[in-house]
């Protein structure tokens, strides 16, 4: 299932973004104010909009790798 953004609550999104700097998975450009997903190059300056968008990546990989 995919998220949208009424799927996440603040405090979840907050954390999954903190999770997500600690993998090296997000870093933040503080000069720019957003956050760029690495492994996508996709950038954002909403946190929300990272984690949806962060949470429909990977189950778009999940189901890539059960086809193979």
């Amino acid at each position: 299932m995919v998220s949208t953004l009424a799927d996440v609550d603040d405090a979840t999104v907050e954390n999954l973004v903190s999770e997500l700097i600690d993998a090296d998975v997000v870093s933040p450009v503080p000069e720019s104010k957003v956050l760029v997903h690495e492994p996508s190059g996709a950038a954002f300056d909403s946190s929300t909009q990272l984690a949806v968008f962060h949470r429909g990546w990977t189950a778009g990989r999940d189901a890539d790798g059960e086809a193979e």
